[in-house]
């Protein structure tokens, strides 16, 4: 039984590596032969490290058809945000379980389900605020339910269960800090470990890991979860850093802007004069005038 379970991770995990290839060889062409560009949708997104946007360039041609198709067939927007919901919550499970190469499989569909959401709603133009928090939320609720089905699995583990719990936080904190810094319309230039960084890299690390579980089978847990471990890692550190620095920035912006509508709004100061006396004339005029008539 757990032959069968170990060989279903490992075709789930290459079955998602070659259709991300499939993907980028699709993209490639296009690109080459009909000079397709990458999305508008992407342009405030910071590509990959070493890979740039092109692999969210792939997904995203690949996915904006069904996107426009879901919306013919009169499927809401918010319907698709609540399915890749659920998705991920099966996602989370199998993580829990430890089975990294078909949680990543799913998660991988729950993550193109929340990208399609938008293309639903741009595509039949019924984009509303409540489908843009509806949208927000569900965003922290899958992160959540990923890292927590990591969480669920290594819990026996302390170092590994604080890394988890680093990059739960570290996930949290860059969407704070850019609600925070959009609240005090703050500059927030292209942050790094987004959502679609943070996404690709847990799912990217969760369809290695069971190649590293074949290849380490003996050996302790972390070198077995290595990918996820390496994956963890930069979550907590770039975005717990990011989202500090961030916030201290836009501290600083919002205490500078506050000084100086203090100072524009402050009552002009008069001008600074003597004290005048009988007749309009100043007190020490007077006063000299009196000590030498």
């Amino acid at each position: 039984m757990e032959d069968v379970e170990t060989n279903i991770d490992l075709a789930s995990a290459i079955a998602l590596w070659g259709v991300l290839a499939s993907a980028l060889v699709a993209f490639a062409v296009a690109k080459v032969a009909w000079g397709l560009r990458g999305h508008e949708r992407l342009a405030r997104e910071r590509g990959l490290p070493l890979l740039g946007k092109v692999p969210m360039e792939a997904v995203y041609a690949v996915i904006f058809p069904i996107g426009r198709a879901l919306g013919r067939l009169g499927l809401s927007a918010n319907a698709v945000s609540v399915a890749s919901l659920a998705i991920a919550a099966g996602a989370g499970v199998l993580f829990g379980a430890g089975h990294f190469g078909a949680g990543a499989a799913v998660a991988a569909i729950a993550t193109l389900a929340d990208a399609l959401d938008g293309i639903v709603a741009r595509e039949t133009r019924t984009a509303t605020r409540f489908g843009q928090v509806l949208d927000t939320t569900i965003d922290r609720y899958v992160d959540a339910l990923l890292l927590g089905g990591v969480a669920l699995f290594v819990h026996e583990d302390a170092w590994l269960l604080a890394l988890t719990i680093a990059a739960l936080v570290g996930s949290f904190m860059v969407s704070y800090a850019s609600s925070v810094l959009r609240e005090l319309g703050a500059e927030d230039s292209a942050a790094p470990m987004r959502r679609a960084h943070r996404v690709a890299y847990l799912i990217g690390a969760a369809a290695l890991v069971p190649i590293t579980e074949l290849a380490l089978a003996d050996a302790p847990l972390a070198f077995r979860l290595l990918p996820m471990v390496a994956a963890l890692a930069a979550i907590a550190l770039v975005g717990n850093v990011s989202a500090v620095a961030r916030l201290l920035r836009a501290a600083r912006q919002a205490e500078r802007e506050a000084r100086l509508t203090e100072q524009d709004t402050a009552p002009a100061s008069a001008p600074e004069s003597r004290s005048m006396g009988h007749a309009g004339a100043p007190i020490d005029s007077v006063v000299t005038r009196e000590r030498h008539p």
